[in-house]
């Protein structure tokens, strides 16, 4: 799996400028993918429609992280894109809950209510096919893991983001695809976050959501990268699992509704459905979601035997038990080649500071392994 290093002191463009021209070709591809995706799935009908609300997404980031836009607009220049295309590969799954009638488009709120904090409202029965989060004290350190489940043509631009310690925060490890900004990953104070995919019904103009990871990874405290996911304008559905070596928060978001769902405990899963009845009003699912069996199995399997280890993790993640309805799966076929798929992996120790990654589907696959 491919790895790029941001040279220390650099600054945002540069980096950016870096990463464009050391995947040019991959960017362009997986850009042209999700834009096509976007005509797919969702209301678009015509690729200049996705293209301008990928625009519209452009002046909501610069205002909300100068830094983080500056890289933005380098990977477009270094990759021979528009803006609009990176943001496209950024932000697909935001986009793609978008309406794409300009005169629905709202800004999303920033939330600076501490009601969120509360707790969940109730369990849902609402989800969608994507990634598998688990979270465990175990006897060898804080665990937190996850598959990344998307549209199978992604897994060639899979890869790892080191980022250096700056300004801004400390240094950090992410895994992305070629052209984002960074899914899930860990940085140096052993602040950790994961994610998983909700489909909402009511997105909105939001900041382009790998720059808000990016953005929780500049804290040093579980507390503080909570905060910032919790009063970010997020335009659509995710859920954020966020950890230090001392606390652990989940949050789950739609356009519109922010709720802290999590506030600690030895172990935790999430798949692809709300836990809050408040967010799951605002949210859909799939008629194909597998994300009740992946939690199904999650529980039970935690349940039978306590998470280990970083190794015990990283086995689960690569799971192909009921397959295809796995928390490792492939339904891409010569028919559907974009159907979902385990398009790799991270699972990371927060106390001795382990980071595992790979591409692909993981099951019966090493990790690639660094340390932070």
């Amino acid at each position: 799996m491919r790895t790029l290093v941001y040279p220390a002191g650099g600054s945002y463009r540069a980096w950016g400028q870096l990463h464009g021209e050391s995947f040019r070709g991959e960017i362009q591809a997986i850009a042209a993918i999700r834009t096509y995706l976007c005509t797919k799935i969702g209301g678009f009908k015509q690729r200049e429609q996705v293209i301008a609300a990928a625009a519209a997404h452009l002046p909501v980031l610069e205002r909300y992280h100068a830094g983080l836009h500056a890289e933005l607009l380098g990977i477009a220049e270094g990759a021979a894109c528009a803006p609009e295309d990176i943001v496209i590969a950024n932000h697909y799954t935001d986009l793609r809950d978008l309406d794409p009638d300009p005169s629905t488009w709202v800004a999303a709120p920033t939330h600076d209510d501490a009601s969120i904090y509360g707790k969940t409202a109730g369990a849902s029965g609402l989800g969608g096919d994507g990634c598998s989060v688990i979270w465990a004290e175990s006897p060898t350190g804080r665990v937190l893991a996850q598959t990344w489940d998307m549209h199978a043509t992604a897994i060639p631009y899979v890869m790892t983001l080191v980022i250096p310690e700056s300004a801004d925060g400390p240094a950090a490890q992410l895994l992305t695809v070629t052209g984002c900004l960074g899914m899930a990953g860990m940085n140096a104070a052993r602040v950790g976050i994961a994610i998983n995919n909700l489909y909402s019904t009511d997105a909105t103009l939001g900041v382009v959501w790998p720059a808000m990871v990016r953005h929780a990874l500049h804290q040093k405290t579980a507390v503080a990268a909570r905060d910032v996911i919790a009063h970010s304008p997020i335009g659509s559905g995710h859920h954020y699992f966020v950890a230090d070596r001392t606390e652990a928060f989940a949050i789950e978001a739609s356009g519109t509704r922010r709720k802290q769902v999590f506030a600690g405990g030895p172990a935790y899963c999430h798949t692809n459905h709300c836990l809050d009845l408040d967010v799951e009003a605002r949210s859909k699912v799939p008629a194909t979601s597998t994300t009740w069996d992946r939690m199904k199995w999650l529980e039970a399997d935690t349940k039978r035997a306590p998470v280990r280890d970083l190794a015990d993790a990283w086995q689960r993640l690569g799971s192909e038990d009921g397959w295809p309805r796995s928390i490792c799966t492939n339904m891409a076929t010569p028919e559907s080649p974009h159907g979902a798929a385990t398009c790799g992996a991270i699972a990371m120790n927060l106390d001795s500071g382990e980071v595992w990654a790979q591409q692909g589907l993981v099951h019966n696959v090493a990790a690639e392994k660094s340390q932070l």
